[in-house]
């Protein structure tokens, strides 16, 4: 919808990562990702009945300006699951969730749009007048759902705040209760203040200089350029699939001139992009945690690094191809493109992560990361759509593709300096069991000594 418009809305999230991904550091987590939520559901709602361009770009901004919550949740599932050999797994949940989203999304999108021009049922009326209302309103059942869920299920992870009164997690445990009985542990209220003390003392929101260390910064430029390349990619990707094939007064020329594209359909092009979608899906969830598992992060981001400049490169070449040659050549890079951008995207998070210097900075040093990647979201696929324009004028028709490879090489730059870091995070979690086990002990002890001079009086 809003792309028929044609208002682009992508820079809003440069600032809506950054900002929510401070406050979530000192409000917490659980309060960021809620109002997040209800914050997409009432402005989806105002979206579905715009009414002009104007309303439709301002509520598809607010959307984008008061919903961080890509950074937050990704902070959540660095605070849940510190442990390093855990993460592969834990971290390919969200992109995951995106990829299935991407697939499933689209298709209700097209399925609940105009439905008054489809169905027979809904002619006249409110859905004639409001035609984009029907979809937007099923989205906001969704993050209706989501709030629901995350106010009453969702634990609060950020340590300052763990002991925080909570009524929507006291509702949730009584509905937990209903299906099941847990053993649970009584802790003395001295125990808990505390840790509750040393929990808060750690996770104080921290300076700009003690939050961007050289390895942070190091990643978060990783991460943008992996951003720009990948997303650019796709683009440039289904643009080169949509170009009308050359005529033949403009032949193709080797090295460097491929003129056209494939002239596919947008059905076709639909398809070659759920194909693509569910080699992602693929990858995500049965490939990237056993070769994290057995190579280390670090390595499956310095492979793809090293293939995809080749890769970008040798796109614009299938053009040359035909029959079942071009069929095999795709066949392979599809696969994998798609197991690069699983790799490269998700080893970056996993990184960066590990970079920040304490819990406290988790959330910043996301939502900073995610900021600079929407700022590349918007530059990238503008800037390399020129690049086509002006390569399809010209005798290099090869020239966005030559840029995306820079790109790609430039991340080099950094890459010898990416080690495969121990999680601060988890050292603040082992420091945190020790204090427990000692606290634990001594509590034993006290508890102990009671036992004895019990047994003695009597």
């Amino acid at each position: 919808m809003i792309r028929s418009f044609g208002v682009p809305e992508d820079d809003i999230g440069f600032w809506a990562g950054l900002a929510w991904g401070r406050l979530s550091d000192r409000i917490g987590r659980k309060p960021a990702i809620i109002f997040g939520l209800a914050a997409m559901l009432s402005c989806t709602i105002v979206f579905g009945f715009s009414t002009s361009v104007q309303m439709a770009m301002l509520t598809r901004c607010l959307v984008g300006l008061l919903n961080g919550n890509v950074g937050i949740l990704r902070t959540v599932v660095a605070e849940l699951v510190p442990e390093k050999e855990l993460q592969p797994q834990a971290f390919s949940l969200l992109p995951l969730a995106w990829n299935v989203g991407s697939i499933i999304g689209p298709a209700i999108g097209g399925f609940l749009s105009e439905p008054a021009q489809k169905y027979p049922i809904a002619k006249g009326g409110f859905f004639e007048k409001h035609p984009w209302a029907l979809p937007n309103l099923f989205i906001a059942a969704i993050s209706f759902i989501g709030c629901l869920l995350g106010f009453l299920f969702l634990e609060e992870t950020l340590p300052a705040y763990r002991r925080r009164y909570d009524p929507g997690r006291e509702i949730g445990k009584r509905i937990e209760a209903l299906f099941y009985s847990s053993n649970s542990q009584t802790i003395s209220k001295t125990s808990c203040d505390l840790r509750e003390a040393r929990e808060h003392n750690r996770s104080k929101p921290l300076t700009w200089s003690q939050i961007l260390t050289p390895s942070s910064i190091r990643m978060i430029i990783l991460y943008v350029l992996v951003a720009i390349h990948h997303i650019t990619y796709e683009q440039i990707l289904a643009v080169l699939l949509a170009t009308k094939v050359h005529p033949e007064s403009d032949p193709i020329s080797l090295p460097f001139h491929l003129p056209g594209g494939f002239g596919l359909t947008t059905s076709q092009i639909g398809l070659v992009f759920s194909v693509i979608g569910l080699n992602q899906i693929i990858a995500q969830l049965g490939l990237f945690p056993k070769l994290a598992r057995k190579y280390g992060v670090r390595k499956l981001l310095l492979i793809p690094a090293f293939f995809d400049p080749v890769f970008y490169l040798l796109v614009p070449y299938t053009l040359a191809l035909n029959g079942p040659v071009l069929y095999v050549a795709w066949g392979i890079l599809i696969p994998v493109t798609s197991v690069s951008i699983v790799c490269t995207l998700t080893s970056c998070v996993i990184l960066a992560t590990n970079t920040a210097p304490s819990a406290g900075a988790l959330a910043t040093l996301n939502g900073l990361s995610t900021s600079f990647a929407a700022l590349g979201f918007t530059i990238g696929p503008s800037l390399f759509g020129w690049l086509f324009s002006v390569g399809q004028k010209s005798e290099l028709s090869i020239l966005p593709w030559i840029g995306l490879s820079t790109v790609a090489l430039s991340m080099w730059i950094w890459l010898p300096k990416v080690e495969e870091e121990r999680s601060n995070v988890d050292d603040e979690n082992d420091s945190e069991a020790t204090g427990t086990d000692s606290e634990d002990n001594q509590s034993n002890g006290e508890s102990g000594s009671s036992e004895a001079l019990t047994f003695g009086t009597n």
